[in-house]
């Protein structure tokens, strides 16, 4: 799940969507602020995001705004292209807009809710 830590708490509704729905048997492979990943360098962080993506089998992108501001988002978002992941783009509560590298990028793109989060996951899962 890729975020912004600024905004923290919508990864974590997520995380309770997909807690709460027994048919998804799913991991967790974003980085939360509170146990952030140790790196030397942008490269070394680059490589471990990398290793995290490929681990994955569909990533999921909280598309605020802020995405448009956020190197490390797109560069996920690159990450899962190249290793042909599907990309979900999660439309925040209250967000009419959404930043162009999602829009062009997500496989599917969903509204806020748990139903909808879900059903786009265990499509392209």
């Amino acid at each position: 799940m890729s975020h912004s830590w600024k905004y923290s708490e919508q990864r974590e509704r997520i995380e309770e969507f997909l807690d709460d729905e027994n048919r998804l048997d799913w991991q967790n492979f974003s980085v939360p602020e509170d146990d952030p990943m140790e790196f030397e360098d942008k490269n070394d962080l680059r490589q471990q995001l990398y290793q995290q993506v490929g681990q994955a089998n569909v990533v999921v992108v909280v598309a605020g705004m802020y995405v448009s501001h956020s190197e490390w988002i797109e560069e996920e978002i690159e990450m899962a292209d190249h290793f042909e992941k599907p990309i979900i783009g999660v439309r925040p509560n209250g967000n009419e807009r959404l930043p162009a590298v999602v829009k062009e990028e997500a496989d599917e793109i969903v509204g806020w809710r748990q139903k909808s989060i879900v059903n786009a996951i265990a499509k392209h899962a």
